[in-house]
């Protein structure tokens, strides 16, 4: 489960669960302030992103959120019954 720690406003993290939201994607919020994220994290800052063992903050936060947007996209085209038609005309 993704997890996401942040401090009760931030900007950055409103925009991170902006994001999830609209990618439609289950997360936890977990609110932190800055000590506890120092004992969690060590050199992190906040929001940081954690999935299983791969945790990202700073400016790993963009890639990662693409790489998520992607990933999703490609889950929900396999998903059912259906075919969906590429631009090339051919059914994926």
């Amino acid at each position: 489960m993704i997890k996401l720690y942040r401090e009760e406003k931030s900007p950055a993290a409103d925009a991170i669960e902006a994001e999830f939201k609209e990618l439609v994607l289950g997360y936890d919020r977990v609110v932190v302030d800055e000590a506890r994220a120092k004992e969690l994290f060590a050199k992190r800052t906040l929001p940081v992103i954690a999935n299983n063992e791969r945790v990202v903050s700073g400016e790993e936060i963009r890639p990662y959120l693409e790489e998520l947007a992607k990933l999703t996209q490609e889950w929900r085209l396999f998903q059912g019954d259906f075919c969906y038609v590429g631009d090339d005309g051919e059914c994926l």
